[in-house]
């Protein structure tokens, strides 16, 4: 359990919402910009302390950037994720593992879904992260479910633009 709960925080925070590409873009709401975590309103295992993403993205992916501090200290990480639903692979590294992360991503009307699949050590990890958006656009919300090593746990972070 020790090692679980930074890997699932390490691996709930990596994934981040985009704006839909195409014609039906107009539909979905756009996550681009900064947000800064507001731990008061969010709960779960492994909530860090604070918490900043960066996100960006072009026609073809999106990438975030995300800093935090944690109970196990800083930690940061950058991740692409593909646009398309395509997988894309990401490799993080945590407490000195390196782990390679297989990201797909899709939309469930206007929540943005990410799966995150990951082998770490023979243990199969599964992350779905499902990212909602407050109608003023200024508050996003993440609700994450991590399922590995026998255990599950969930994430609900509440994050303020900036």
């Amino acid at each position: 359990m020790r090692r679980f709960v930074p890997i699932v925080f390490a691996l709930a925070t990596l994934s981040v919402p985009l704006a839909a590409q195409g014609p039906s873009a107009v539909a979905h709401p756009d996550f681009a910009g900064t947000w800064k975590l507001d731990p008061k309103r969010s709960e779960g295992v492994g909530v860090p302390i604070s918490m900043t993403l960066k996100v960006s993205k072009d026609a073809k992916v999106l990438s975030f950037s995300r800093s935090a501090t944690t109970q196990a200290g800083e930690q940061g990480s950058t991740m692409i994720v593909n646009l398309d639903g395509s997988p894309t692979k990401n490799t993080l590294v945590t407490q000195g593992v390196s782990i390679d992360l297989i990201l797909k991503s899709s939309w469930d009307g206007p929540a943005f879904v990410i799966k995150t699949n990951a082998n770490i050590g023979g243990q199969v990890l599964d992350q779905t992260d499902r990212w909602t958006l407050d109608p003023d656009g200024k508050t996003m919300h993440i609700q994450t479910t991590t399922a590995g090593a026998n255990q599950t746990a969930s994430l609900k972070l509440t994050l303020a633009k900036q």
